[in-house]
């Protein structure tokens, strides 16, 4: 079992402020939920004012607010909302994610639905992580953290556009590293293997708890940068040096 942040492990890292997307379920819940326990001022975004206003009821520290991610022509507002309620804001976790499971040429899988994928996954990371940067450079220490998966490395075969998704989400981040080497700021890539969260409801088998996940991940905030795997997805640097045909199939099934 990971071990939990815990007040010191944060104010030894200098964590003051967070932001986490996709908060009302998941990875993104429990990521909100154990900030809020290590005490660190967290501005949780979802979908689901029910479940926005139960994180708030659980964990007062925890400002939440409502906020489709897919209407990109919000973002600067959101982004001028999330630093007005959080002027301390040194971490953003890119959390946030949309999995269409179907074939492109499905009936019903319209242009509607990829933008959707594309605008939540891809587009609203980078826009999100352009209007809050300046205040992210202005800290003496902050991160911006994409969570990631294997498919952005070997596409599952009922997830072309989510995989697409990743991938270009993965060398955003390394772009962006490679941008902002030499200052405050730590860019972070978190690949997950399967977890268990209602995304991945009734596909596959030993699946990570989502607790155990966002945990993981904090862990992670010590790291000097870079791409770090968590759980069994710690196997795919290997395969994809020793054996990229296997971890292609393995991906493929989903």
């Amino acid at each position: 079992m990971t071990n939990r942040l815990d007040t010191a492990a944060a104010t030894n890292l200098g964590l003051r402020a967070a932001l986490v997307t996709g908060a009302t379920s998941g990875i993104g819940w429990h990521l909100a939920l154990q900030l809020a326990d290590a005490g660190v001022r967290v501005v949780a975004l979802g979908r689901n004012r029910h479940k926005l206003a139960e994180l708030s009821r659980l964990k007062p520290c925890i400002l939440a607010l409502e906020a489709d991610l897919a209407d990109v022509n919000s973002l600067p507002g959101l982004a001028m909302r999330i630093g007005a309620a959080a002027p301390e804001l040194n971490c953003v976790i890119h959390n946030a994610g949309i999995q269409h499971n179907v074939r492109v040429d499905d009936e019903g899988y319209d242009l509607r639905a990829i933008e959707e994928e594309l605008d939540t996954n891809l587009l609203a990371p980078i826009a999100l992580t352009r209007a809050l940067l300046p205040a992210l450079q202005s800290r003496e220490r902050s991160w911006i953290v994409h969570v990631s998966s294997g498919l952005a490395y070997a596409p599952k075969r009922t997830s072309a556009v989510y995989s697409a998704s990743k991938a270009a989400l993965h060398l955003f981040g390394a772009g962006l590293r490679l941008q902002l080497r030499g200052t405050s700021v730590r860019v972070l890539e978190a690949v997950m293997p399967l977890v268990d969260t209602p995304m991945t409801l009734g596909r596959g088998r030993r699946k990570l708890a989502a607790d155990e996940a966002a945990a993981a991940l904090l862990a992670g905030l010590s790291l000097p940068g870079g791409v770090f795997h968590i759980g069994q997805a710690r196997a795919l640097p290997i395969l994809r040096r020793v054996a990229p045909g296997l971890l292609a199939r393995l991906m493929s099934a989903g």
